[in-house]
């Protein structure tokens, strides 16, 4: 007898029960007797208009309504196969999935056009509102449907990256729906509503299930899974209520349960595939929700949805359970021949439920899919890839992926186990563990962890590890990251972790390993802050290319971990893990105090110091376009709008400082008080002035580019502009106030920027940097931790400025103007001296920045003009704050005078410099503006005023190739100058510099000369020490 495919069935009961409701979306409603004739007048559209194209595909993207099911009913019943196409895919996926499918029809709704412009790159489109659906239903036949022919195509979202299109058949899909409605839902009866995507075949289920029963299909809003207060709304209206989702997922909804006051109805059933449910998972489910049921549902989207099942229970093994009624498990080698009774092989599934295979993709789908015969039965396999074995009940206990399998040293590591132990440490709340290999190493494990404490000790995760797992199955590298990636099912996207650091490098001494923990701590500081791995005891903070900033940051994360608090002239004394190791023990600063805080002023008109400052220079200043931050990205290749300006969004949306608003008379801002949705990218296209810019220097691109203006109290402080030079070339242009960003955040932007534009081309449109910490929590931090350390740092400042009149400073005759035009003047420093440089740096044990700074002083003091001048120099807080990621601006200004004597060596000079900027940087949280009203105070200010500033700049990170496009950042530098004379020093491989210089005080000529000078000094720095 002829099996009734799935649309005949949903005919019979809108026949026989046509008043019951069949939808509802949102409390909208259609009930049987309108599905059937909504879906009959347009299956008679498709085939009147479209009668070329019998048994063609149909791509579908529709978002959830109540046309939905109308739509699909439809396409089935006309013969057609449907290809859904979802709001989380880009364009390019898009057009590959048309092309690859060969749908001679896209259906969609207006606005979905509308805002996507489908029907400008796709040659047919058809709008669901151009149907009249109240047309009289046509009463002529519609075509024949054999159970072989085609349903649908799901393309997966696979980690390849490159999408597979699986061809299911109505056999396949009335055998799938049949079991889950006879021996699944029949055991719970619980209503499960549409959270799914089309493109998933959880939606399958969720789609017909309900109608192939007569039931109410309950459709929720797109997203829903990601949206917790919309999802578990609908749980409160309808306590008998299921959830179909993958483990990732449900482990999020469940800490949203567990973290929220107000109480939740939660699903009665959960049912979890598409990933292994961890055994904690499953027990933290039942503690924390007694009496929910949870079923385990395994298969790809190869087999129509699942293959096997089983009811978890609580304090008992996770497995797969057993085959689906009608289907068969075999555990297989590579030869397709089961193996024996517990060993473990490749799981394959053989029964109704496989796939045709895949389109356009012969080879693949001969190399996955088999032919299986067994007692004159000839049935469909699939090979799922995942390794598997019996247990003594017969049922399947999954191993992890094939391609995934861990042996090192010929021992099996199960991640699965180690990954446990690890959420198990305090303060983790997920555990990715992954082999990695490289050419010329021995394979080893690193685990990626996600928690919101940002001072845990590697050395306790590691010691936690070795008590309870054997040696080999102790990952040698630990990866903190803020979120797990994941493909737009759910599932986690492995290809997107960022690798390890850099091995140590060469540095002609033996790599010693640690002998104590607190060696080991110190070992993994120096790894965390200089970006290596596999260090030694013995290895020199210089020696690694240490900087001044990195030195802050190793500071600081002994302060937090080890709760020491090591100043800057003990640390570069001592600067190895071994050395330091016999410091810290008998070393305590009576400084040393907890300045964590995560208070929060929900006010959020808190200024920080650093903003305060830059606020009353924006004021102050005729031309407060000299406090812009101006940087490039350069986009070579395909230009993806789409994907910049999502990307673009979601760093406002996640970096609320961004958004923030100014109100100048009361200086106060107020975070989030611009919607992400107020951004605009302007976009200029070259055409006749595109040779100018390709042959222009960077460095002047604002000279021949229109920049729109910030008005801090009217408009956001940060504004894009986009340059589209021909169809391969682009430049994105971002100006951003100082009052809200700096130099060290251009490089964190670029990073965030990459990161989102990467989840986007994955289709992972939730994907989310950061932990909830915002800017105005450090402006509260500061606000903490005035009373105690602001104190102290006024008084050195205050003996600070004391000393160098006493030593001679005197500015006096420099008079504050308003003449601020200014001009650049570049030069560089070759590659070779620039080594010889950081060399010399290691030599001496004193950073680069030291080196440059001696050599600007002794340039200035062979000036009459500037010999009794302080030098301003630049430097960020970043480092001293808990979260270093944060964009913003930590910028404060400290001052240094030092007077040179003609007989002073260079080395004498670096040791002096060095001395004294270890206790400058000390104390450089004092605000530089609280420092001039203490100067003012004591009339101190006219001699202590610098006119000179030094300013070293981090290096911009490399260029990133993604996507087949290649993305570049620079920073822009400004023309305006602030001071008669500034050296900005870029950091790279080779040196970069510019002299800023006020055009009423210098001529081009003299800059040169300058230039030539500080050129030759450097030199004579190296080579006549």
């Amino acid at each position: 007898m002829k099996k009734k495919f799935v649309f005949e069935v949903i005919s019979e009961i809108a026949s026989k029960n046509p008043e019951n409701i069949a939808v509802n979306f949102c409390g909208n409603t259609l009930i049987y007797s309108q599905l059937e004739q909504q879906s009959d007048v347009l299956a008679h559209y498709l085939l009147s208009k479209y009668p070329m194209h019998r048994k063609g595909k149909i791509a579908i993207y529709i978002e959830p309504g109540l046309i939905l099911p109308v739509a699909l009913l439809a396409i089935l019943k006309a013969g057609f196969s449907y290809v859904p196409i979802s709001h989380f895919y880009p364009i390019e996926r898009m057009a590959k999935i048309l092309d690859d499918s060969s749908a001679f029809l896209l259906l969609s709704t207006r606005s979905i056009i509308n805002k996507t412009g489908l029907d400008t790159w796709f040659h047919s489109v058809l709008a669901l509102e151009d149907i009249d659906f109240s047309a009289p239903t046509n009463t002529g036949c519609l075509p024949t449907v054999f159970s072989n022919d085609l349903a649908y195509i799901l393309y997966t979202s696979g980690s390849t990256g490159i999408p597979k299109g699986v061809a299911i058949e109505h056999r396949n899909l009335s055998y799938y729906l049949d079991w889950f409605n006879q021996d699944l839902w029949s055991q719970t009866q619980a209503l499960l509503p549409l959270t799914s995507s089309l493109s998933f075949a959880a939606a399958v289920a969720q789609i017909y299930a309900p109608l192939l029963r007569g039931d109410t299909l309950h459709i929720l809003p797109a997203d829903s899974l990601y949206e917790p207060e919309v999802l578990f709304n609908w749980y409160q209206q309808y306590s008998n209520g299921a959830i179909y989702c993958v483990p990732t997922i449900w482990d999020e909804l469940l800490n949203y349960i567990i973290n929220t006051d107000n109480s939740i109805t939660f699903p009665k059933v959960v049912f979890l595939s598409g990933e292994p449910v961890s055994y904690d998972l499953k027990e933290s489910t039942f503690q924390q929700l007694p009496g929910v049921r949870i079923f385990n549902l395994y298969g790809p989207t190869e087999t129509t949805a699942n293959g096997t099942f089983t009811e978890l229970e609580k304090e008992k093994p996770v497995t797969l359970g057993k085959a689906l009624r009608g289907s068969e498990i075999i555990i297989a080698n590579d030869d397709l021949q089961s193996v024996p009774a517990g060993q473990s092989g490749e799981i394959c599934i053989i029964g109704e439920g496989v796939a045709r295979g895949y389109i356009n993709l012969e080879s693949l789908t001969k190399q996955c899919f088999f032919n299986y015969t067994t007692e004159n039965v000839f049935s469909r396999g699939y090979r799922t890839g995942d390794l598997g074995k019996v247990n003594s009940q017969g049922e399947i206990i999954y191993l992890g992926r094939i391609d995934r399998q861990m042996k090192i040293n010929g021992v099996r590591i199960e991640p699965a186990e180690i990954e446990r132990v690890l959420r198990q440490f305090p303060d983790i709340n997920k555990a990715l563990v992954c082999l990695l290999s490289e050419k010329t190493d021995q394979p080893y494990l690193v685990a990626y962890l996600v928690s919101q404490e940002k001072h845990i000790s590697i050395s306790e995760i590691r010691l936690f590890l070795q008590k309870r797992l054997p040696g080999v199955m102790v990952p040698s590298h630990y990866i903190f990251i803020e979120t797990l990636p994941k493909l737009p099912n759910g599932k986690l996207d492995i290809n997107r972790l960022p690798l390890p650091c850099p091995v140590r490098p060469e540095l002609g001494y033996p790599c010693v390993k640690a002998v104590s923990n607190l060696q080991q701590d110190l070992i993994d500081i120096w790894q965390e802050a200089l970006g290596f791995r596999e260090l030694g005891v013995h290895d020199n903070f210089f020696d690694l290319g240490g900087n001044s900033l990195q030195a802050i940051q190793v500071r600081q994360i002994i302060r937090r971990r080890l709760l020491h608090d090591v100043n800057y002239s003990l640390f570069f004394d001592n600067a190895t893990p071994y050395l330091l190791s016999y410091i810290i023990p008998d070393y305590l600063n009576d400084r040393i105090t907890d300045f964590s805080g995560d208070e929060i002023d929900e006010g959020g008109c808190l200024l920080s110091y650093e903003q305060n400052y830059f606020l009353m220079l924006d004021q102050i200043s005729p031309d407060p376009t000299s406090y812009y931050i101006n940087f490039y990205l350069i986009i070579n290749g395909e230009l993806n709008n789409s994907a910049i300006e999502w990307s673009l969004k979601r760093i406002l949306e996640c970096n609320s400082v961004l958004r923030s608003h100014f109100d100048l008379d009361e200086f106060s801002r107020i975070e989030e008080n611009y919607s992400v949705e107020m951004i605009q990218i302007l976009q200029q296209v070259y055409t006749s002035s595109l040779d100018l810019i390709d042959e222009m220097d960077i460095k002047h691109l604002l000279d021949f580019v229109d920049f729109p203006k910030v008005d801090l109290e009217q408009t956001l402080p940060i504004s894009f502009k986009l340059l589209s030079l021909e169809k391969q070339k682009n430049i994105l242009l971002v100006s951003v106030h100082h009052v809200v960003f700096d130099h060290d955040s251009i490089n964190l932007f670029f990073n965030q920027f990459i990161n989102y534009m990467r989840a986007y081309i994955a289709g992972d449109f939730h994907y989310k940097l950061g932990n909830g910490i915002q800017y105005q929590q450090y402006c509260q931090w500061q606000k903490k931790i005035k009373p105690i350390r602001y104190q102290q740092e006024q008084k050195f400042w205050v003996k600070t400025m004391e000393d160098y009149l006493l030593a001679g400073a005197d500015a006096s005759e420099f008079r504050t103007t308003e003449e601020i035009k200014g001009e650049n003047h570049w030069f560089s420093i070759s590659v070779e001296l620039t080594l010889a440089l950081t060399q010399f740096a290691k030599k001496q044990k004193t950073t680069l920045f030291i080196c440059m700074l001696t050599a600007f002083n002794k340039l200035l003091k062979c000036t009459l003009r500037y010999k009794n001048s302080a030098i301003g120099i630049p430097v960020s807080n970043r480092m001293l704050y808990e979260d270093i990621s944060l964009l913003g601006c930590f910028v404060n200004m400290v001052t240094y005078y030092d007077v040179i004597n003609s007989h002073d060596s260079f080395k004498t000079m670096l040791l002096r410099c060095q001395q004294r900027m270890n206790t400058i940087l000390d104390n450089q949280m004092f605000p530089y503006n609280e420092l001039i009203n203490e100067v003012r105070a004591k009339g101190w200010n006219e001699k202590l005023r610098f006119p000179v500033c030094f300013n070293y700049l981090s290096s911009m990170p490399e260029r990133i190739c993604l996507d087949s496009c290649e993305y570049q950042v620079g920073y822009i530098m400004n023309k305006q100058a602030r001071f008669e004379l500034t050296l900005s020093v870029n950091e790279g491989k080779s040196f970069s510099l510019c002299f800023n210089y006020a055009n009423n005080v210098f001529n081009i000529d003299e800059i040169k000369e300058l230039s030539e000078k500080y050129h030759s000094l450097l030199s004579e720095m190296i080579f006549n020490e």
